[in-house]
């Protein structure tokens, strides 16, 4: 299973890749429910799911040593700017055909491929020290 640290990493990996593969890493999170067909009907929305369900830690995770105060802080306007978008008012950012056509997701891919620069591939398990120049 992979660390938070990793899941953390993927998770703003996805935010960064450009429109064709977050919408190849949709369909295939929901390819069970679409017997392997487009999951376009279900929208965008998975993509800040995954880092919210995983950033929700990221305090925990400083506590741990398996981020540092800078890496969450790289992270942090991304995880709101997604934040911000969510609710009615901005449902069409959340459609599939948004990933390539809506200037907000370029937006979104420019603060994760950032912080995703300063986030080492590597495993960082509870109690390891993350790098302090990070």
């Amino acid at each position: 299973m992979p660390t938070r640290y990793e899941q953390l990493r993927k998770a703003v990996s996805v935010l960064a890749a450009p429109a064709a593969e977050q919408a190849a890493h949709l369909d295939h999170l929901f390819s069970a429910l679409v017997n392997g067909g487009s999951a376009a009907a279900y929208g965008n929305d998975e993509l800040a799911l995954e880092l919210d369900d995983i950033f929700v830690a990221a305090n925990d995770m400083i506590e741990c040593g398996e981020l540092t105060e800078h890496e969450a802080a790289l992270i942090r306007p991304l995880n709101t700017m997604l934040g911000d978008l969510s609710g009615k008012q901005h449902a069409d950012f959340w459609l599939r055909n948004a990933l390539a056509d809506d200037p907000r997701w370029v937006e979104v891919r420019a603060l994760a491929a950032a912080a995703l620069k300063k986030l080492p591939i590597e495993s960082r398990d509870v109690g390891m020290s993350a790098p302090h120049g990070s």
